[in-house]
């Protein structure tokens, strides 16, 4: 059916008003979008603003936390890194004797000596820079005790002997004597001990003992018998040595001799700092007298069964 002009043109009026209508939205529709990478783009920015703003230079401060502990004759310290920074620094230190086992920030350093010393230094490092701190660490621990050794000194047989007065000088001889001789003279007995194995030591205990081979007649009026110690040098005994210089050291009234004293262990150290190859002693009995018996009196030592034992630690 034919439309005449008016209605024609009507129509296309509609159509163009529709089309018009369709076309809004689509314009609406980009400019939103757009807006929205607008607003997307300006958030990435203040994000990356913030960010830049956020980053920060490290710092770092060495503390020790734990020590000086000792164990196993070493003194350790446990020490840790307090740091800032923004990204977070990395931490390098100069020692960790842990290995790692408390921590990228925490270290242990070990001493092994009571003279040593150690600077621990470590470097926070990040985008924005680095910092270094460093701490000495000295022995703090109490000093390990020495090892202690314990020797018996040996004996020097063909050194020893007894002197009678004004008779003859038993040297060598496998016994030292003190007492009243078959001659009625009174005898002085004398001991080397060789002490080249314990040069440079520092005496820490000395023992002197003593152990009667036979008690000879009846000794009683000779009085107690004392320690002394002698040195007659490098030669061999001589008559003159029976009233040698002597250091008392102490005194017995039992012939089973223990002598611990303190002036036994003074005068070892002594001849230890002296340098000495020998320590030596003599017995005496306190009063020089007979008994007009023609018959032996005093105290007789076997010269392999007499015991120095010394306890010592070396230098």
């Amino acid at each position: 059916e034919k439309l005449d002009v008016g209605e024609e043109e009507a129509a296309a009026e509609e159509e163009e008003a529709v089309a018009e209508e369709e076309e809004v939205p689509a314009e609406e529709e980009e400019a939103a979008t757009e807006e929205e990478e607008e607003a997307a783009t300006e958030e990435e920015e203040e994000e990356e603003a913030a960010a830049e703003e956020e980053k920060e230079a490290p710092t770092i401060e060495l503390e020790i936390y734990e020590g000086p502990t000792p164990v196993d004759g070493t003194c350790y310290y446990r020490v840790k890194a307090i740091v800032t920074g923004e990204p977070g620094p990395t931490v390098e230190f100069s020692k960790d004797d842990s290995h790692g086992a408390w921590g990228s920030k925490k270290v242990q350093v070990n001493l092994n000596d009571p003279g040593e010393t150690y600077t621990l230094t470590a470097t926070a490092t990040n985008s924005e820079g680095s910092d270094t701190d460093s701490i000495e660490l000295s022995w703090g621990c109490p000093e390990p005790e020495p090892e202690i050794t314990e020797i018996d000194v040996p004996v020097v047989v063909s050194e020893g002997g007894y002197i009678e007065w004004g008779g003859i000088v038993m040297q060598p001889h496998d016994s030292m004597f003190a007492g009243d001789s078959v001659s009625d003279k009174y005898c002085r007995g004398f001991m080397s001990f060789d002490i080249t194995g314990i040069a440079g030591a520092t005496v820490t205990d000395v023992t002197l003992t003593l152990a009667p081979e036979q008690v000879w007649g009846d000794p009683t009026f000779l009085g107690s018998l004392w320690i002394d110690v002698v040195d007659w040098g490098a030669g061999p005994l001589v008559m003159a040595d029976y009233n040698i210089g002597y250091v008392g050291i102490e005194s017995f009234n039992d012939p089973d001799i223990t002598c611990t004293h303190s002036k036994l262990k003074a005068e070892l150290q002594k001849a230890i700092d002296d340098g000495k190859s020998r320590f030596r002693i003599r017995i005496r009995f306190t009063t020089q007298a007979t008994d007009s018996d023609h018959q032996w009196d005093g105290w007789d030592y076997l010269m392999s069964e007499a015991i120095l034992k010394v306890a010592f630690t070396a230098e």
